[in-house]
């Protein structure tokens, strides 16, 4: 492949050794950098213009950098699959023993384990269940975690079997919400607000509900948060999805009135009195259980 042809493969980027050993003179290279008709932003790496990179260029000379085997990963691929994630630098993950250091706008990760890698945009990255785990362990906050491993799968990027098998073999620092956040997907949450109720109920000691539990309505079937289906009960967690626009607001009201239509008693907790209020939550979620089995 000639040197031009190199640049255009990559979105305007190459690694140094490349364009030279594909036909490109040291001095025609070292010409344009020094005239700065070309620039090189990292170690070896040049882009054949002046001026800012693009998101995609800054992606291709890191991979550049990384060399073999490098791929995209943690919330730099995280950004490529979806993820509700923001990326600070550039992230590649390299086969552990390369020793390659971090520079400039890229973070260099080694891993031992198989990358299970994936072409997204023809750009190499982690897979969407791999770059989920590795982002959950380095993300301190529990409610993070949480939030970012429901939303993957409620948005169907990823399946639960996908993330438990990803997750095998993880390091075992850091991996304590992660692995919390996947038993309570592995029970049927799948929102961090659904996740903190059932941590009160099972510290309660109150029999959890069938999770995102189908109901059929006479104008048709709903999901609910939560139900206990002998006592009639569901439970619905509001999180910030709740504001709504007029349409929204009217849709939520047809469904509301639909599965009270069937018989069921519908109790709604704010993630705020999840937070704030918990014992009130499991009181009034007690008293509701009570009343029906006196019934």
């Amino acid at each position: 492949m000639s040197w031009q042809r190199r640049f255009d493969a990559a979105d305007g980027v190459a690694r140094r050794r490349d364009l030279v050993t594909s036909g490109l003179s040291r001095d025609r290279l070292a010409t344009a950098l020094r005239t700065g008709r070309w620039q090189q932003p990292l170690p070896g790496v040049v882009v054949a213009h002046s001026g800012p990179l693009s998101q995609r260029q800054r992606w291709r000379a890191a991979l550049a950098y990384g060399g073999s085997g490098a791929v995209l990963s943690y919330h730099t691929a995280g950004v490529l699959h979806g993820l509700r994630v923001n990326e600070a630098g550039v992230h590649i993950t390299v086969p552990h023993g390369l020793h390659l250091q971090s520079v400039g706008f890229v973070v260099v990760h080694q891993s031992k384990r198989p990358h299970e890698g994936e072409r997204v945009g023809r750009l190499p990255c982690t897979s969407a269940a791999r770059t989920v785990v590795d982002v959950a362990v380095v993300t301190c906050n529990r409610d993070d975690v949480r939030a970012l491993v429901s939303d993957a799968v409620q948005r169907r990027i990823v399946t639960v079997s996908q993330l438990l098998l990803a997750a095998e073999g993880c390091p075992r620092r850091g991996s304590h919400h992660l692995h919390d956040a996947l038993a309570a997907v592995v029970a049927g949450t799948r929102s961090a607000g659904e996740a903190l109720f059932r941590d009160l109920l099972r510290r309660a000691g109150v029999a959890e509900p069938e999770w995102n539990a189908a109901v059929q309505t006479t104008v048709g079937r709903y999901l609910v948060d939560g139900l206990w289906r002998a006592a009639r009960l569901a439970v619905e967690i509001d999180g910030a999805r709740w504001h709504l626009n007029a349409a929204a607001w009217e849709r939520d009201l047809r469904r509301a009135n639909a599965l009270q239509g069937t018989g069921l008693r519908i109790l709604r907790f704010s993630v705020r009195q999840l937070m704030y209020e918990p014992d009130a939550v499991i009181a009034a979620v007690r008293a509701a259980l009570s009343a029906t089995a006196a019934s």
